[in-house]
């Protein structure tokens, strides 16, 4: 099974931090690609950006959907998703979708815990009410850090803002809203009263999952 995760956008420093979460999961009938799309913000932060990323991801399905059996939108707004599986003929998934039926499994209701500051709680709110997730949803906190800065984000302060989430919003699982997450979520787990989510994982369940249901 060969899988590709399009990070849609530009930053190295989030390709390589994608790249290195998915090597756990490769083994021998998995083998899993990274890919940014250059063309891209460095971080998906307005509807513009989410926008031109949408178009980027497309093009690059388009050009390499051959030489895959499934694919993953590595970017918590999902760009591109719902035009992908009009457009591309092998499945494809995204990483907040993935990790909002992994984080209903394990609970109730979850929190969304973001780079970025209050300005994106709102986009976020949408991105969530399209998807119907919105009733599952007990908070959405954020980091106030760019994208690239979340891939350094201190772990101290993301325990205490999960603490929060559990405590003060009753969340029963968190899910971290950033691609530059990647990898976190079990350790962030081991060291916290809720299961913590960054999404890999859960995307490559869900796009095996996807694969085999389609043979």
């Amino acid at each position: 099974m060969k899988l590709l995760f399009i990070n849609p956008n530009s930053s190295k420093a989030v390709t390589e931090r994608i790249a290195e979460a998915t090597k756990k999961y490769e083994d021998e009938t998995t083998r899993i690609d990274v890919i940014a799309c250059q063309n891209s913000p460095e971080g998906i932060v307005t509807a513009a950006d989410e926008l031109t990323a949408g178009v980027n991801v497309i093009r690059l399905l388009q050009e390499k959907e051959k030489e895959y059996d499934g694919a993953v939108i590595a970017c918590f707004a999902d760009p591109g998703l719902r035009a992908a599986r009009e457009k591309i003929k092998i499945p494809v998934a995204g990483i907040y979708e993935a990790s909002a039926v992994f984080a209903k499994l394990q609970a109730s209701r979850y929190s969304i815990i973001s780079s970025g500051d209050h300005r994106d709680i709102d986009p976020w709110v949408l991105m969530a009410r399209s998807r119907g997730e919105v009733e599952n949803i007990a908070s959405i906190k954020c980091l106030n850090s760019t994208v690239e800065q979340a891939v350094h984000a201190d772990e101290e302060k993301l325990l205490r803002l999960i603490g929060a989430c559990v405590k003060k919003d009753g969340a029963g699982s968190v899910i971290l809203g950033c691609a530059a997450f990647a990898g976190q979520g079990d350790r962030l787990s081991q060291r916290s009263e809720v299961p913590v989510i960054d999404g890999i994982k859960e995307a490559v369940f869900f796009i095996r999952m996807m694969i085999l249901y389609r043979k």
